[in-house]
């Protein structure tokens, strides 16, 4: 699912370009070994579907990989005759037109979360102070690990340190510099208690994190959460370029703008719900010892 979404990623660019042969060619590597079972998911036609897709997008490009372009149409040829062919599956990008935040303020929840995609591309608008303010409030009411509140948002306006932080992050290819604010979530690391909590920065993280993104969707302010995997080392040298006390610890990146009336974003199909639930309502047979 992380190859299919960043072959989308790349299709949704602002300027496009070609890309994407050697994730294309891994994916079908992938795909052609995969189990019976697996080819029944949803992640599995993704992977096809994204395939279709990607041909599409370089059907008329004269300066496309052609040998993998090539091996993609094999593979999709191959799998329409084994009856996997991606039908049902919509992955690729969607196109975005006419949209007005104002006709989401009071929509039923479950149309609200399905109006918001992470998107990379915002418009000229600055988003102000007050707004930021505004959703670090809600956010603010997140779940949170005994009520420890560990959680900080450093958004980086100056320009140095904004391209600083610009280039270290990951997954910033597309996003508009220029017109976008740009920050970290962090977590204070004192908050732990013991070894058993090593995981409850990056789950409060993730929660604040969540809830911060639906509150500016609901102020018609777009955003995008920016995976941080770097190295330790690379950690400890943006903390100090950016300013962070030592004792926090970078959990996510995050960049936002206000919205444009059109966009085109990555289709991020989404599994079923069969495939996420499971339900126990009858355990396994205990197995008693002899001794």
């Amino acid at each position: 699912m992380l190859r299919v979404h960043s072959l989308e990623k790349g299709m949704a660019h602002r300027s496009p370009r070609s890309f994407g042969a050697s994730k294309a060619t891994s994916l079908v590597r992938m795909l052609e070994v995969s189990s019976a079972e697996t080819r029944d998911s949803t992640a599995y036609g993704m992977g096809v579907s994204v395939l279709h897709a990607w041909l599409g997008f370089h059907a008329d490009r004269d300066d496309r990989d052609a040998t993998s372009y090539e091996l993609v149409e094999w593979f999709l040829r191959d799998a329409r005759g084994d009856g996997y062919g991606g039908e049902g599956f919509a992955a690729g990008i969607r196109s975005i037109s006419g949209r007005d935040p104002q006709e989401w303020v009071g929509l039923p929840f479950a149309e609200f979360v399905a109006t918001r995609h992470s998107t990379r591309r915002y418009s000229a608008e600055p988003v102000s102070d007050d707004v930021v303010d505004m959703a670090v409030s809600l956010a603010l009411l997140s779940p949170s690990a005994c009520n420890r509140q560990m959680m900080r948002l450093h958004v980086i306006d100056d320009p140095v340190r904004k391209r600083l932080l610009y280039d270290t992050l990951h997954g910033t290819g597309g996003v508009d510099f220029d017109s976008c604010r740009i920050g970290v979530v962090t977590y204070d690391s004192r908050s732990l208690e013991f070894y058993g909590e090593r995981n409850q920065g990056y789950f409060n993280a993730g929660l604040f994190a969540m809830t911060l993104v639906y509150a500016l969707h609901w102020k018609g302010v777009g955003a995008c959460l920016l995976q941080f995997g770097n190295t330790v080392a690379e950690e400890r040298m943006l903390s100090q370029g950016l300013g962070i006390s030592d004792f926090e610890r970078i959990a996510v990146g995050i960049s936002f703008g206000h919205l444009e009336s059109s966009d085109v974003v990555p289709a991020s199909v989404r599994r079923t719900v069969p495939e996420v639930l499971r339900i126990d309502t009858q355990g396994p047979a205990l197995v008693h010892s002899n001794d």
